[in-house]
């Protein structure tokens, strides 16, 4: 209970804060900024991830999500040729 009841009062204090900060203009359109730019620096750093796994031939990231949602479709295919037999099967 008591670790609930910090955690609501940090959030709390964190909202206001948050509130605050982006309640000016000026420093909202400046926390953006950050943020963008962060998001960039991220992009290109799993570009060059990715760029050198595949140089070193190793499977990047991307390789992976691709095999996973590849997957995925195949399993929701089974699954549905199962029922189909199971249809027809009865």
């Amino acid at each position: 209970m008591a670790g609930e009841s910090l955690k609501s009062k940090v959030t709390g204090a964190l909202g206001r804060a948050v509130e605050k900060v982006l309640a000016d203009e000026t420093r909202a359109a400046k926390v953006a900024q950050a943020v963008g730019k962060v998001q960039k620096g991220r992009e290109a750093l799993e570009q060059a991830q990715e760029n050198v796994m595949r140089a070193l031939g190793l499977a990047s990231r991307s390789d992976y999500k691709e095999i996973a949602k590849r997957l995925s479709a195949l399993k929701r295919r089974v699954r549905h040729l199962a029922e189909e037999a199971e249809k027809r099967g009865e």
